[in-house]
């Protein structure tokens, strides 16, 4: 059975939902990265789509991240399994980004790593009312930073300190939270929440939002985000210092030329002695 399924309403507007078969979470594998990259191809391709949602089937989970035991085997960094999985990811959500048509994300449970990459690479996000939606890039407590876009789209959409908190020390933002740092656009309090998405979303123009994302920080953003990485401290740890490098160095860029940045030190932190580590330590954790 597929992870991805994508149906189409009367409306125009087609919806996309991760419902990982014989699983308690959505969890980011090659194989769901395949399907989402064939549901998105034919989605730009189809006439007549008004909008998009993407959605989960999981009562409590949005998309729990990427998959950790593939990343659990990777040797020494510079892997190039890593680089074409990396680069797989990134094209996805660069044709998902753009699609000829607004896109939402309905966040209703835990959206964290790979997870709120994807919900960032469309042009909204919506919060449903399950007290246990998060939002979150927690990867460096496990030795990496995001890989598919995320330290490059949170300093563009949030404000810089919340991004840089975010990223830094990998702490997750409760939907109230994410709404007042401009990461979610709205909470959907009642109601269906498909049904409100879909006919919220083509209400809206994705231009600006789009505009944002693909060119550089303003000077005063980029001031704002340096202060506040100083002011989390001393970098602990390899992949904190290499987050908090990148993300100053793409918000100079554009981001066609900072996700390149991203990727490169992705590679370096993959496959390293702390992550190896880290991973090693979250799954033994588990099983306890």
């Amino acid at each position: 059975m597929p992870s991805v399924h994508l149906t189409h309403r009367p409306d125009g507007v087609s919806v996309l939902t991760f419902d990982q078969p014989d699983s308690r979470a959505n969890i980011l594998t090659r194989t769901v990265w395949d399907e989402l990259h064939a549901a998105v191809k034919s989605l730009a391709h189809r006439p007549g789509v008004r909008g998009l949602v993407v959605c989960s089937g999981k009562p409590d989970i949005f998309i729990a991240g990427a998959d950790l035991k593939f990343f659990a085997g990777v040797e020494s960094p510079n892997d190039a399994k890593v680089r074409e999985l990396i680069e797989f990811g990134l094209g996805t959500l660069d044709r998902l980004e753009n699609l000829p048509f607004p896109t939402v994300a309905v966040i209703n449970g835990s959206a964290v790593g790979g997870g709120l990459e994807v919900a960032l690479a469309c042009d909204f996000r919506l919060c449903g009312p399950n007290p246990r939606a998060e939002l979150g890039l927690p990867e460096t407590k496990i030795g990496l930073i995001p890989g598919w876009g995320g330290t490059q789209r949170l300093i563009r959409l949030c404000d810089p300190t919340t991004a840089a908190r975010m990223l830094v020390t990998g702490e997750s933002l409760s939907a109230e939270a994410a709404i007042a740092a401009k990461l979610v656009d709205a909470p959907i309090v009642t109601g269906d929440l498909i049904e409100f998405a879909a006919a919220w979303v083509v209400e809206q123009n994705p231009e600006p939002h789009r505009r944002a994302k693909r060119e550089a920080l303003p000077l005063l953003d980029r001031e704002l985000l340096k202060e506040a990485i100083l002011a989390l401290g001393p970098p602990e740890s390899e992949a904190v210092r290499e987050v908090a490098s990148v993300m100053i160095r793409g918000g100079e860029q554009p981001l066609v030329d900072a996700l390149p940045i991203e990727t490169a030190a992705f590679l370096r932190v993959a496959g390293s002695d702390e992550s190896n580590r880290r991973i090693a330590e979250f799954f033994a954790a588990r099983k306890r």
